[in-house]
């Protein structure tokens, strides 16, 4: 498969939840990201094709935020190996230029240490 991203995912070196606007309920967590796109490891899967509102929350305050939201389109979900488990691919649709300086940062920090 051609690889269509514009810009490389970096690996998540903290424990990022990823939550529903709208239901509140956990969607996974951050395996990667970059400002266009993240992957999530989560125990149930998302419904491809569809777009969520969703809302990363950080571990620590970056840039004097403790969350970033943003629109994203669910690309493609697979089973993984674990059971209950399954990786997501989501596409961002719709995010804040506050909101990407705040993953550019979070990424530099993961691998600046």
């Amino acid at each position: 498969m051609q690889e269509l991203r514009q810009s490389p995912r970096k690996t998540a070196n903290d424990v990022l939840v990823v939550a529903d606007q709208i239901t509140g309920s956990h969607i996974g967590r951050v395996v990667n990201i970059s400002a266009e796109g993240l992957m999530l490891l989560s125990e149930e899967p998302v419904i491809t094709g569809s777009v969520y509102q969703l809302d990363l929350l950080l571990t620590s305050q970056v840039n004097d935020s403790s969350k970033i939201s943003f629109g994203a389109e669910a690309v493609w979900c697979t089973e993984a190996s674990q059971p209950d488990s399954f990786w997501s691919g989501f596409h961002i649709i719709d995010i804040g230029s506050e909101e990407v300086l705040v993953i550019d940062e979070l990424t530099l920090k993961w691998h600046a240490d």
